[in-house]
């Protein structure tokens, strides 16, 4: 994803992040669509945006942040079998 690419050419646009996490992880439907068909690629999707945050690729919002943690965090535990 657009790690790799921003890291080795510097890339660090706002905009495509935000952009990214709207339409792949903040929109419900497509959260939910992503997580029933392929929820490790999901997983990915969104240890990658964090991932792009820690390296100071993306300034994303606190609140983001917060919903792509627990988004994250979720997600780990259905992998994982764990009950909630």
């Amino acid at each position: 994803m657009q790690v790799g690419w921003g890291a080795t050419s510097d890339f660090r646009e706002n905009w495509a992040w935000d952009q990214a996490a709207e339409t792949y992880a903040l929109d419900e439907a497509m959260a939910e669509k992503l997580r029933q068909a392929n929820p490790q690629a999901f997983s990915n999707v969104l240890k990658r945006m964090l991932e792009a945050s820690g390296r100071g690729m993306w300034d994303a919002s606190p609140e983001v942040l917060d919903r792509l943690r627990a988004l994250y965090s979720e997600m780990d535990d259905q992998l994982e079998g764990v009950k909630a």
